[in-house]
């Protein structure tokens, strides 16, 4: 019996000590100030978050989208094609050139002349949250196309973007946290544990002392008695939703330099349309897929463009 009233009284009072403790641990932990966001950030958003908000800074210069049939209400487009805008009758194309690449290269403006004629428009507004390299630069004063590089977008981005919050720390009055109040009797159940043991050690006579099983199988039935958290799965079992996921990276991926277009062939196979012979986007494009765990063993083909005599390629970003 006394092995036991032992081993309570440790428990009690090392999880009372152990609880005070790390409530003024956490008490005198000091608040990290807010978090300015900056204009590298703006590479790490999703191809529609930085979308949006490239078309508020337009909207601030006095643009808006013009009208176009199967246009969506927020006026982006779902396939991450260039946005047609209008400002006092004139039409300007809007090209939002996205991707973990932080220079776009001249290749990202091949093709946008004509695009522009095409739909109508006299101007041409490239953006990216990168910059620009000099070929692109001087691509881009031959046929009067306006760059707008992540230095320069934020000072007009601003504004849009906001402080990111950090949580108010909890007064120090407050309970301690579930997981700090189990960590700390938990720590008080080993305490007491310990505490019983020897106890019982002392009680039991030096001749009469061996190996008993009994602390040892207490403490393996602690063990099993602590459940185990479940990893959580945050791949969505819907067919929409995963449908969905699928349709935006194929969106993001299109947005890539390099890259024509990219659709699903099949549910498992992305296929990746390049718009030169040289173009191998594979190192912007893994990352993309990576972000949604169904997709990221998907297979990848890479379709050179119409004539070109180089093979189509096979990649596959992560296996099974």
């Amino acid at each position: 019996m006394m092995p036991i009233l032992i081993a309570l009284i440790a428990f009690v009072l090392s999880g009372l000590g152990l609880t005070t403790w790390l409530r003024r641990n956490r008490a005198a932990r000091p608040v990290p100030a807010p978090t300015e966001r900056s204009a590298d950030q703006l590479s790490k958003l999703r191809w529609r978050d930085f979308a949006k908000l490239v078309l508020q800074v337009m909207h601030a210069r006095g643009y808006r989208v013009a009208n176009e049939e199967g246009l969506p209400a927020d006026g982006i487009p779902t396939d991450g094609s260039d946005i047609v805008l209008e400002r006092d009758g004139v039409r300007t194309l809007l090209s939002c050139k996205y991707g973990s690449a932080a220079v776009v290269g001249a290749q990202a403006l091949l093709g946008l002349a004509k695009s522009a004629t095409l739909r109508g428009t006299g101007e041409v507004i490239v953006v990216t949250p990168g910059r620009f390299d000099e070929e692109a630069a001087r691509i881009a004063r031959q046929q009067n196309i306006e760059l707008i590089d992540g230095q320069s977008l934020w000072p007009e981005v601003r504004p849009y973007v906001t402080t990111e919050a950090v949580p108010a720390e909890a007064p120090a009055s407050n309970a301690a946290a579930p997981k700090m109040l189990g960590l700390a009797w938990g720590g008080a159940a080993v305490i007491g544990g310990l505490a019983w043991m020897l106890a019982q050690g002392l009680q039991t006579a030096p001749e009469e002392a061996a190996p008993q099983p009994a602390p040892a199988q207490a403490v393996a039935t602690v063990a099993q008695a602590a459940p185990q958290a479940a990893p959580v799965s945050v791949v969505p079992t819907d067919p929409a939703a995963l449908e969905a996921r699928r349709r935006e990276a194929a969106n993001a991926i299109t947005t890539l330099f390099g890259v024509d277009r990219a659709l699903w062939s099949t549910q498992s196979t992305l296929l990746v349309y390049l718009s030169a012979e040289d173009a191998d986007p594979t190192t912007d494009l893994c990352p993309l897929l990576e972000r949604y765990p169904e997709l990221a063993a998907s297979r990848v083909q890479l379709q050179p463009p119409a004539g070109s005599r180089k093979p189509v390629r096979f990649k596959q970003c992560r296996t099974y």
